[in-house]
């Protein structure tokens, strides 16, 4: 055998080994992605007590009494968010199973096709470890769905990395399914449509700017833009209720006919005209006139149709109910305060790290940028902000732990786009160095952990998976069990059976333990009310249809004082309900006889409460200036607490956060007290004369006892210069 035969076997054998390589390569990817699938499959909750369980649970029943989110239901979750956060309750279970399971499916086959192709083993690996990040986030034993929103934001930006490679004729398409995919994002959790709808406004912002550099294919660029926004508008205005879907879809339809008839004609009238001008021009010329006379017309028919569409679209929007205007305004109002009345600092270390992260990966994304994806750049950026702000508002382990993850998606998406060796280094490292800032955060917190991977876990899932039925009933055997806890004495259900009732501050579980006829406030967490605004949307519920039965609990989050939430809804509730006169019996003094400190309140007959004569002083105070106040056994003073915000204050806070506010109490014992108290909802009037300190003090006051008199308060923050040197005290008495 002459050499040359020699050359060609070993050639074919190299061949033939490489494909081996890249066929046990690739079922080797096969195999870890199909095994981390099965062991990370989202199996719903089971019902419990306690703050996070009690709204999962309250905007799942929300959602099955077919409330008014935005009127009836305000919250940071609209009236699809069951499907994410909600608790899985026996009328939507497999809707809730289902959908999370298609989420998880999606997201996997976006990832697998992903990975097939990209170029490198790096970039795959890095894409991997996003995913597997994800999905094994276990923020708590009793809260395992927090991801499920963050796979649908994966599932996004997956499709926006892919859209920049698609035909033109395409984009208007993917602009619209976007754009509707953003609007039923809005209906989940407000803040993941703001992200949606967000990436995709800068995603095709970006592509405009640089077709208008390149004077090639603007027009396309302008009406995507504009096609994303009205879709994921009327998709949102659509599924807002399901009582009016199908009036809101005849309505959109409406809009649609009316539109395109007036596109239609504005096109045939456009290229009459045309035609009259290209003939007097005459017939050497009109070869030449032919494509711009066309794109004209095409033009503005399209501008005729987006007029009349809006016109008529806005005009639905304001007129109809359910209103969706009431339903982004009352959730910009809880987003947009978060950032001040939610706030909570943690170490400064993981801080550092996060800052050093965000600076990091905004130098990565000016060179995505460089390399013609700038409106790709712009969505991440988008995300990474948001994260930021999600992350370290409220500074605790859940949050600073999604941080993470969303620093290594947007890494790994943006490798691929690089071309420049330095730069594809530069991503690779900032990548390692975010996985590794990943694991800081994670392991040593300890309240994430990655769930069991053995193979126990894998055919766990799998068994629930196709025995839907036997996995509903051990989550209701498990629900059961864990609301035992809040079941109530017969004594006390035999009173308030078929009455209407409502829970301060955010035991809804109480709900589903006892059947109760629950009547709840639009902002039923009392914690969530930290405007003025949404405050006075709870009293005004509360005053215009009063619930037979109120049931209160001492409690409130942050170093709060429970008075503070809330304030103008507490005070009406204080001075128009008392303790119900056969519990008020069975309490000994010093000792409550029902499960957790509860007080069961009912309605007065009248208010028990009215202005004394000298009805109201105002006065201003200096940050950590003492203000003394003089308060009888028979009368309650409130303080309507202005506080104003500096110029510096209000930008530090929109980029970033409000560090907590803290009223000093000294109380007439000598005693002094911390409590946290909302710059956002004190304006409302806050009781300062009598602030219990326990439980047993609370039932005191409702007894109308007044015990623990304020003597003096003074207000002070880590950082004063946020806001305004002085602030503004209104102070009203109530005689009881």
């Amino acid at each position: 055998m002459n050499q040359k035969n020699y050359k060609s076997i070993a050639h074919n054998a190299q061949y033939y080994i490489q494909i081996i390589k890249h066929s046990l390569f690739f079922i080797l990817w096969a195999i870890v992605l199909i095994y981390c699938f099965l062991i990370f499959i989202p199996i719903p909750n089971s019902l419990g007590t306690d703050l996070e369980l009690s709204w999962q649970f309250a905007i799942s029943r929300a959602a099955v009494d077919k409330l008014i989110f935005g009127k009836d239901i305000i919250f940071t979750y609209g009236p699809l968010g069951y499907l994410i956060h909600g608790a899985a309750l026996e009328q939507n279970f497999f809707t809730v199973t289902k959908f999370r399971f298609i989420v998880y499916f999606i997201l996997f086959v976006a990832v697998s096709l992903k990975i097939v192709n990209l170029k490198t083993s790096s970039q795959k690996l890095a894409l991997f470890s996003s995913w597997f990040f994800l999905i094994s986030i276990n923020v708590s034993v009793t809260y395992q769905n927090i991801s499920v929103d963050y796979q649908i934001l994966f599932i996004f930006l997956i499709i926006l990395s892919i859209l920049d490679r698609l035909p033109i004729k395409l984009i208007r398409l993917c602009a619209v399914s976007l754009g509707a995919f953003a609007g039923f994002c809005l209906l989940t959790k407000f803040t993941l449509g703001i992200a949606t709808i967000g990436s995709l406004v800068l995603f095709f912002f970006g592509n405009l700017f640089s077709c208008i550099k390149k004077n090639s294919n603007y027009l396309i660029s302008l009406f995507a833009l504009i096609d994303s926004l009205l879709a994921a508008i009327s998709v949102s205005f659509l599924l807002l209720s399901p009582d009016y879907y199908v009036s809101n879809f005849h309505k959109i339809l409406v809009c649609l006919v009316f539109s395109s008839a007036a596109g239609s004609l504005a096109w045939v009238l456009q290229l009459k005209l045309n035609r009259k001008i290209v003939l007097k021009i005459g017939e050497k010329i009109i070869k030449r006139e032919n494509f711009s006379s066309k794109s004209v017309v095409w033009t503005v028919s399209w501008c005729v149709f987006y007029v009349i569409y809006c016109v008529c679209f806005f005009a639905i929007i304001f007129y109809s109910y359910p209103s969706l205007i009431d339903y982004f305004k009352n959730s910009i109002d809880m987003a947009s305060n978060y950032s001040s009345a939610m706030s909570l600092v943690g170490p400064r270390r993981e801080l550092f790290l996060a800052v050093s992260e965000l600076i990091l990966i905004s130098i990565l994304l000016v060179l995505v940028a460089r390399v013609g994806k700038l409106g790709f750049a712009l969505a991440l950026f988008l995300c990474l902000f948001l994260a930021f702000k999600h992350g370290f508002v409220r500074h605790s382990a859940n949050h600073i732990i999604i941080f993470s993850w969303c620093t290594l998606i947007i890494v790994s998406l943006s490798i691929p786009k690089l071309r420049a060796i330095r730069a594809q280094k530069f991503s690779y490292l900032l990548c390692l160095y975010a996985l590794i800032i990943a694991f800081i955060f994670w392991i040593p917190l300890g309240a994430s952990s990655p769930r069991s991977v053995t193979p126990d876990m894998a055919i766990a899932n799998l068994s629930q998976l196709f025995n839907v039925i036997s996995l509903q009933a051990s989550v209701r055997a498990n629900s059961n069990n864990n609301l035992a806890a809040k079941k109530l004495p017969t004594s006390m259900t035999s009173i308030i059976k078929n009455k209407k009732i409502d829970i301060v501050p955010w035991e809804i579980s109480l709900v589903a333990a006892n059947d109760l006829n629950w009547k709840p406030r639009p902002i039923f967490q009392s914690y969530s009310a930290y405007t003025t605004a949404l405050d006075n949307i709870n009293f005004k519920s509360l005053s215009a249809e009063p619930r037979d039965y109120i049931f209160y609990d001492f409690s409130a989050i942050d170093g709060r004082h429970p008075f503070f939430d809330e304030p103008r809804t507490f005070t009406y509730i204080f001075c128009n309900y008392k303790l119900n006169s056969y519990l008020s019996k069975s309490i000994e003094p010093n000792q409550f006889s029902y499960p957790t400190n509860l007080l069961l309140l009912e309605k007065l007959p009248s208010s028990g409460c009215f202005p004394s004569v000298s009805t109201s002083k105002t006065s201003t105070v200096r940050w950590n200036n003492s203000q003394h106040i003089e308060a009888s056994d028979r009368s309650i003073i409130l303080a309507k607490v202005k506080f104003t915000y500096s110029l510096f204050g209000k930008i530090y806070k929109s980029l970033f956060r409000s560090p907590p506010v803290m009223m000093q109490v000294t109380y007439a014992d000598g005693s002094k007290r911390d409590y946290r108290i909302i710059p956002e909802n004190s304006e409302n009037g806050v009781i300062v004369s009598h602030l219990p300190k326990d439980d047993n003090e609370a039932l005191s006051f409702f007894r109308r006892q007044l015990p623990a008199q304020v003597q003096s308060f003074r207000f002070h923050a880590t950082n004063s210069l946020l806001y305004s040197p002085t602030i503004e005290i209104n102070f009203l008495s109530l005689h009881i």
